[in-house]
């Protein structure tokens, strides 16, 4: 029991269902924090130049075939970037990773706040997205926004439709307020 609002959270009869596409929706956000952490480390990594030269060479021994051309391309860029730039990017990285994180641990836990929190977090970055596209329109960018819209989609139906079991607590924790309030 906290401040007056019974834990029922054992109790079969208010047992949560887990919610799938609320789960799923949490993986992805770990698997995007998974993936800026690792970005976020190798742009720390290459402010070592020995780490620079051996990744330069590397790619440079696959030669310039076709299909190594944009990597290379890509790889030289980065390889020109200042260190403070590179520590830019990693901090910048961390900071995003660090978000997804929370995101993902909410949506795993089903709290209402991780719902409007990824709302407003994912549709910030659709513009962005749509602006990208419009620059030039590729698959990848394509999915990554239908796939960020749909997020969104569902979570405002989500936030419009609450579960039974929200709507428990959320009248558990009114009567709790009332009851602090009349004391």
């Amino acid at each position: 029991m906290t401040a007056g609002v019974p834990d029922n959270s054992r109790s079969p009869a208010h047992a949560r269902q887990r919610d799938r596409i609320l789960t799923l929706i949490a993986l992805f956000k770990f698997g995007k924090a998974l993936l800026l952490i690792a970005l976020g480390l190798g742009a720390l990594q290459l402010i070592r130049s020995d780490i620079r030269e051996q990744a330069n060479n590397m790619f440079e021994a696959l030669g310039s075939s076709i299909d190594v051309a944009p990597i290379l391309k890509v790889l030289r860029q980065i390889g020109a970037l200042a260190p403070w730039r590179l520590r830019l990017i990693g901090g910048g990285a961390f900071l995003y990773a660090a978000l997804f994180v929370t995101e993902g641990v909410g949506l795993w836990q089903q709290r209402r706040w991780a719902e409007y929190l990824t709302v407003i977090a994912t549709a910030s970055f659709v513009p962005f997205e749509v602006f990208e596209l419009v620059r030039r329109l590729t698959y990848p960018r394509a999915s990554a926004l239908l796939l960020n819209i749909g997020v969104v989609v569902y979570l405002i139906w989500r936030l419009n439709h609450p579960t039974s079991w929200q709507v428990e607590q959320l009248e558990l924790h009114e009567a709790a307020r009332d009851e602090r309030a009349t004391e």
